[in-house]
């Protein structure tokens, strides 16, 4: 995992601020995705989705109407204690790149997200993942 982590660091993600992102799931859905491969890829797609929009719609509101980011997601099933827990921590580029009428990319760093930001992400997550799961045949998990 070190390993993973250096060539991370120091061969895919550019030196621009990054900030971790971690979407844990309710237990059903935990044992869903830890059998159905598809199913898992399908939520990392609407997270990491989700996470995009998010530094989109933020670089748009500071002026920049055609920014764009990029994130790298772990799948993490496990936890110290070998239970299963199928979660996503995934590092998002903190800011989004903006191509100059010169052809030259600026990296422009992304405000913080304050908390109503962050449950409004976690919103846009869980209103887009039942929505999937109903797709698929499946409940959606209740909290």
């Amino acid at each position: 995992m070190t390993e993973r982590a250096a060539h991370l660091v120091d061969g895919v993600i550019p030196p621009v601020p990054v900030r971790q992102w971690v979407l844990t799931l309710p237990f059903r859905l935990r044992y869903l995705l830890a059998w159905d491969h598809g199913l898992g890829r399908a939520v990392l797609a609407v997270h990491a989705r989700a996470l995009l929009d998010f530094y989109c719609q933020q670089a748009q509101r500071q002026g920049f109407a055609t920014g764009r980011t990029g994130s790298v997601t772990a799948v993490q099933r496990f936890v110290g204690g070998l239970n299963l827990n199928v979660h996503f921590h995934t590092l998002a580029l903190d800011g989004v790149f903006v191509r100059s009428p010169a052809g030259r990319l600026a990296f422009h760093a992304a405000w913080g997200p304050s908390d109503a930001e962050v449950a409004e992400v976690l919103t846009t997550i869980r209103r887009r993942v039942g929505r999937l799961l109903r797709r698929r045949g499946s409940r959606p998990t209740r909290r």
